[in-house]
């Protein structure tokens, strides 16, 4: 396992885009877990319908961890073939599912944003971060709204942030004035979808390349289709793609893209724009609705 010690060597946090050179991420543990002990995390406060929209929308089952486990070590192990630096939150005892770690904060150029959860379980979920973050340079926090990594992409001069369940329009002025203050000069662009229970963002788009995006368009509103047509080459996926999680791909630079070993007709897609699919085994993991980007939070790209 990869030291996460406070006295570790510090990091330098540097997201100049999505799709740069992967240097430096955080992964998280595989845990078993059942619908009871998800029942039983829940809050009272917690949106109901919110919740209800996720399961209706979304495949959403119970992994076998045994088996999930060997694919997240064989996912890790491909990242660090490539030269990745991996560190693993810390276990937290009262939370279930720490699997996807791009959701408890998000890397902008030289700033880490904490994320601002609508879940009581997910803000308790950031405690797998507390003994790395004094290691990583420029963490900030939100003043206000509700803000998860999954819903914010970089590209290579904006930020373009989803608005679903998990992120609201409070967040996205918050993380302007965040940014502004911090010194990173991006516009931030809010993206509407055309439905409740959509995930994040990136189960519906994201990017495979500089100007190359996978999309499922009809989860988009149309004026935010047409904001990414303006600014991407656009892949779209079939409604099934996407509940099977094929847009949820991660970059390991600007020509080599993880995605799942199902998507065939996706990856010969990507090889026709000089893009290299790396087909990775994760239908286990991909039975409850996350993939390679959710469970990925990186902390150096370039």
């Amino acid at each position: 396992m990869p030291d996460t010690a406070v006295d570790g060597p510090a990091v330098e946090v540097s997201i100049p885009s999505d799709v740069d050179r992967l240097r430096e991420v955080v992964v998280g543990p595989v845990k078993a877990f059942t619908w009871e002990s998800l029942a039983a995390e829940g809050d009272p406060s917690d949106d109901r319908e919110a919740t209800l929209a996720l399961l209706k929308h979304n495949r959403v089952e119970i992994p076998d961890a045994a088996v999930a486990t060997e694919e997240h070590a064989a996912f890790v192990a491909l990242l660090r073939d490539h030269g990745v630096i991996v560190h693993t939150v810390d276990p937290v005892a009262d939370v279930s599912i720490q699997l996807y770690p791009r959701d408890l904060a998000f890397a902008v150029d030289h700033v880490l944003v904490m994320a601002r959860s609508r879940t009581a379980v997910r803000r308790r979920e950031q405690r797998g971060l507390d003994r790395l973050l004094p290691r990583i340079s420029g963490v900030v926090t939100l003043d206000e709204g509700r803000i998860e990594g999954g819903d914010v992409i970089v590209t290579g001069s904006e930020v373009l942030v989803g608005l679903g369940e998990e992120t609201d329009l409070h967040a996205v002025e918050a993380l302007r004035r965040a940014l502004d203050t911090a010194g990173v000069d991006r516009p931030v662009v809010p993206l509407e979808f055309t439905h409740r229970g959509i995930v994040h963002l990136d189960t519906k788009f994201t990017m495979v390349g500089r100007e190359i995006g996978l999309i499922h368009a009809e989860s988009f509103t149309a004026s935010s289709l047409t904001a990414l047509q303006e600014r991407f080459e656009l892949i779209e996926v079939t409604a099934d793609e996407a509940r099977d999680l094929a847009v949820n791909t991660l970059a390991l630079d600007p020509t080599t893209v993880v995605l799942r070993e199902t998507s065939d007709r996706v990856a010969a897609e990507l090889a026709r724009r000089g893009i290299t699919p790396v087909p990775v085994d994760f239908s286990e993991i991909a039975r409850f609705p996350g993939a390679y980007r959710c469970a990925t939070l990186p902390l150096r790209r370039g």
